[in-house]
């Protein structure tokens, strides 16, 4: 097992792999991720424009970008009082994913800190977090085996396991339409259709995951469990558990609190539906699940450097929302985010059904 604490530095070891199974091409090493990327991020990028301009053709431009940036006042303001589902579509989706580069964190390896590019730095960072979290599986999974990823996000995920191993199936499950629909048009676009299913559903109702109850070679969520109200963690971990197959690994990459977050941090969590729980908490919560852990990771907020890379704007969140939001989110909620993760550990762990 290893644990790194503030040091950003990588050992790339974890489950070990069968006799004589090697890891695929590229897998943890900034050559292969770039490589993934120059076909990954053209192809996403078009996919959002498309997507996401279209669904803006009913409106003016200016009253779409005055509706965006009320948006993302009540947001930071702490005054959102949707859903999940409609939280996403607000705010996630007309926003967010313009700007998901200053939302999303993992560490630096000492290869990607020596990549010039800054933009690069982030992009990398992400990808070689999808990695470092599927590792066990990547390491150990059958090659015609079942992988199930919990939350679809902007499909870097699926996308970069479907890259690293050829023959295995993987199903995507969001509570969010939008991110399925992107998924399949992202998938179909990179030849990928007939081994990716995007499923839509919440993980609570058991009608989501009946039909995947033992099947899956493994699991994994990538910032999933903080949306999980904390009275409910312990279930929503039993529910991701329930899809595996006996001994396989449930993998999880998220952050816990290693003390209390500011009023207004705490008030804005709340808002966006967010619990992080404590280090503590997080291990009971796998306890009362009834997993063991089999790795856990931590890494401080100072291996994770995107915060300081992401601090300009662009001329794209320009075009698209206007100056007063191209301003704000790489000015302010870079500073907001530096602000969560300062009283955060981050963590990749594996765990198994006892």
């Amino acid at each position: 097992m290893t644990a790194t604490h503030g040091t950003g530095q990588e050992t790339p070891q974890g489950t070990p792999q069968e006799p004589g199974q090697e890891a695929p091409e590229g897998f943890l090493r900034v050559e292969g991720q770039t490589k993934f990327l120059e076909t990954f991020l053209p192809v996403r990028n078009e996919v959002l424009h498309d997507f996401y301009q279209a669904s803006r053709t009913s409106r003016a431009p200016r009253a779409d970008q005055r509706k965006d940036l009320r948006a993302a006042v009540r947001l930071l303001g702490g005054g959102a009082k949707d859903s999940v589902p409609d939280l996403y579509r607000l705010y996630y989706n007309r926003l967010f994913s313009m700007i998901w580069l200053a939302l999303n964190w993992g560490p630096y390896t000492p290869e990607i800190r020596q990549v010039a590019d800054p933009q690069q730095r982030i992009h990398l960072s992400q990808v070689n977090s999808v990695d470092r979290c599927w590792q066990p599986a990547v390491e150990s999974a059958p090659q015609d085996g079942l992988l199930i990823e919990v939350g679809t996000g902007l499909s870097d995920g699926w996308a970069r396991i479907a890259h690293l191993l050829p023959q295995v199936e993987i199903v995507s499950l969001t509570i969010e339409r939008d991110q399925a629909e992107i998924g399949r048009r992202i998938a179909e676009r990179l030849g990928l259709s007939d081994r990716v299913t995007f499923r839509v559903g919440d993980l609570f109702d058991p009608a989501t995951t009946r039909d995947l109850a033992g099947s899956a070679d493994a699991v994994t969520a990538m910032g999933v469990i903080p949306h999980f109200p904390p009275p409910r963690k312990a279930e929503g971990m039993r529910a991701m558990a329930a899809m595996l197959k006996p001994g396989a690994p449930l993998h999880i990459f998220d952050a816990y609190r290693v003390r209390p977050f500011s009023r207004f941090m705490h008030r804005a969590l709340i808002s966006s539906l967010c619990w992080y729980p404590t280090g503590d908490e997080l291990r009971a919560a796998l306890a009362e699940a009834g997993l063991s852990l089999t790795r856990f990771d931590a890494y401080d907020a100072e291996s994770c450097l995107q915060f300081a890379d992401d601090t300009r704007g662009n001329d794209q969140l320009r075009r698209e929302f206007g100056p007063v939001v191209a301003w704000v989110f790489p000015n302010v909620v870079s500073r907001f985010m530096k602000g969560l993760l300062t009283p955060q550990d981050s963590v990749y762990l594996s765990a198994v059904r006892r």
